[in-house]
């Protein structure tokens, strides 16, 4: 009777151990994560419109960045999941799309919509460390009204992005979230017909960023 009552009670100790000890990521694991940060992006427009491609604008250009992720944990290394979010960029109209405004700035902001995979390669109780690569939709637009004088660029392709996430767990569930990562994006306003301006310019992003926040957890 007593070896049956140390075996049920060593049984609960673990039991309890292993839920107060919880990993930062395991199978099932489910994420979400906000966070906002700074990218500096080679931004590059290009006029395809005549037989022979013509660079119009290329420079370095900071930016804010503000995404959404998800992710959850098909094994207890990998996890897939989801991301969503905006940069923007404050641009001289004039010297990459070829036209003019009184300020000579207007606000460029892309937008995207990625698919992730995630490789967890350090995991503790609070820390989880991984590396991403993701790919997925990308848009730019610029739109706005200045002295009674309406524009609109807008333009559409793809997007490329690969970095390094760390999560940081002070509670149970809450936590901070810090990402890097290096992009590739490019947009073409081929088939957008209600833009005004720079109807033939392709704009190619290429850039880093840092991004911090914060992130939520749930198990199955």
């Amino acid at each position: 009777m007593k070896k049956t009552n140390y075996i049920f009670t060593s049984l609960i100790i673990i039991a309890l151990h292993q839920v107060t000890f919880a990993q930062a990521f395991r199978k099932g694991s489910f994420s979400i994560s906000v966070s906002e940060g700074s990218t500096f992006g080679h931004y590059r427009t290009t006029d395809v419109g005549g037989n022979t491609p013509i660079v119009i604008g290329d420079n370095f250009e900071p930016g804010l960045r503000d995404p959404l992720i998800i992710q959850y944990g098909v094994s207890n290394k990998w996890s897939i999941g989801l991301s969503t979010g905006n940069d923007v960029f404050n641009v001289n109209p004039s010297k990459y799309y070829g036209f003019s405004t009184s300020n000579q700035t207007v606000k460029a902001t892309t937008s995207e919509l990625a698919f992730d995979v995630n490789y967890h390669l350090y995991v503790n109780k609070r820390l989880d460390m991984s590396v991403f690569a993701s790919s997925g939709l990308f848009s730019i637009k610029i739109q706005g009204n200045d002295q009674d004088v309406f524009y609109k660029h807008e333009s559409s392709g793809l997007i490329l992005r690969y970095g390094t996430k760390v999560h940081y767990y002070f509670f149970k569930r809450l936590g901070a979230v810090g990402i890097i990562s290096s992009y590739l994006a490019s947009g073409s306003p081929k088939g957008i017909k209600d833009n005004n301006e720079a109807k033939t310019y392709n704009t190619t992003i290429k850039g880093v960023a840092i991004e911090a926040g914060l992130c939520y957890r749930l198990f199955r």
